[in-house]
């Protein structure tokens, strides 16, 4: 099971389908990529989450 938190890093509900969390996943990994904000470490720990919570909502929305 998926927490909320997952959800809540990406700002989508669970209801959403895959195709709408990939939109969001992009964008926002897109804002957060390491290599857009070099001097910004927060961005970087960001960046690792939303990539955790992306891949575990696609792996558990396949499977579920």
């Amino acid at each position: 099971m998926i927490s909320n938190n997952e959800y809540r890093i990406l700002g989508v509900n669970k209801n959403e389908d895959i195709s709408t969390i990939k939109i969001a996943f992009r964008k926002l990994a897109s804002k957060y990529h390491p290599d857009k904000n070099k001097d910004d470490i927060h961005a970087k720990k960001l960046f690792l989450k939303i990539n955790s919570a992306y891949e575990k909502i696609v792996e558990y929305k396949k499977n579920g």
